[in-house]
């Protein structure tokens, strides 16, 4: 089942993005970190307060954000990323969308059968999230929309702290955070924490999602990349952290562990799988 998935997933990606004008496709937007982006206040096009945006269900294979949680009056709600304004709210506290109110309270609910590890990711709900708001389930390929799953799906809010070993199950570090493009729907960055034998000090390293894979048993995230390339990755004093918008920035972080960036061309990414 998975790698059917995963094989009509990635044709889906390469061919949503064949069909983007070359101006969508080369753009990198507004760059945040996902604990500063979940937590906000939802307001409608219609400028009604709906909620707080509760979470980014993210697949790191495909750097994609999913779908976004909101909790609304009659319960939690999935809502395509597409439908948030491309430009930061003039109220840091606040995002908005680009629906009213009445369509977002009959929005897809996000129940407790959906929010479950082994639920989040498939198809089913996220092709009914994106039909509702008429989106385009960019994943589809020759299977249908609502088949299959995506492979290494979480919560961003989960991610955030998980344990990054290498290929010999050795720790060299923690998620201190995810970096995210809301409206375009992308996971732009993971943030790590290296562990102290990288000899790097206060200083965070910066990689593009694809350079991790999910571990086995599920429970954290392995990197195939040795310390000596890791260490030279671009970093940061935790203190001092840099645009994150910044294109030349970002295809730095991408040349480094030579992956493609989707900022920079049609091509999909390898994904480590």
């Amino acid at each position: 089942m998975k790698a059917h998935s995963n094989r009509f997933l990635l044709f889906g990606a390469a061919l949503a993005l064949a069909l983007l004008p070359a101006s969508a496709q080369n753009q990198l937007g507004h760059v945040e970190r996902a604990n500063k982006v979940y937590g906000k206040q939802v307001i409608s096009s219609d400028n009604q307060k709906i909620g707080n945006l509760n979470n980014l269900i993210v697949d790191i294979e495909s750097g994609r954000i999913l779908y976004a949680t909101i909790g609304a009056s009659k319960g939690r709600i999935g809502v395509p990323p597409q439908i948030f304004a491309k430009t930061p709210a003039a109220d840091a506290d606040t995002v908005k969308v680009n629906v009213t109110k009445e369509k977002l309270d009959g929005a897809p609910a996000f129940s407790g059968d959906i929010d479950k590890p082994e639920e989040i990711g498939k198809a089913k709900y996220l092709s009914q999230v994106y039909q509702y708001f008429g989106k385009p389930t960019w994943w589809q390929g020759s299977t249908p929309a609502d088949e299959g799953t995506f492979n290494n799906v979480h919560k961003a809010s989960a991610v955030i702290g998980m344990d990054v070993q290498d290929i010999n199950n050795k720790k060299v570090g923690d998620v201190r955070n995810l970096a995210v493009d809301l409206p375009a729907g992308r996971l732009v960055y993971i943030i790590l924490d290296p562990e102290s034998n990288l000899n790097l000090g206060d200083k965070l390293l910066v990689l593009p999602p694809q350079a991790l894979t999910l571990s086995q048993d599920r429970k954290h995230l392995v990197t195939g990349v040795d310390q000596e390339k890791l260490a030279s990755a671009p970093q940061f004093e935790e203190k001092n952290w840099p645009n994150l918008s910044e294109q030349s920035f970002a295809s730095k972080v991408y040349q480094h562990f030579g992956k493609q960036a989707y900022f920079e061309s049609g091509s999909v990414a390898p994904t480590g799988r």
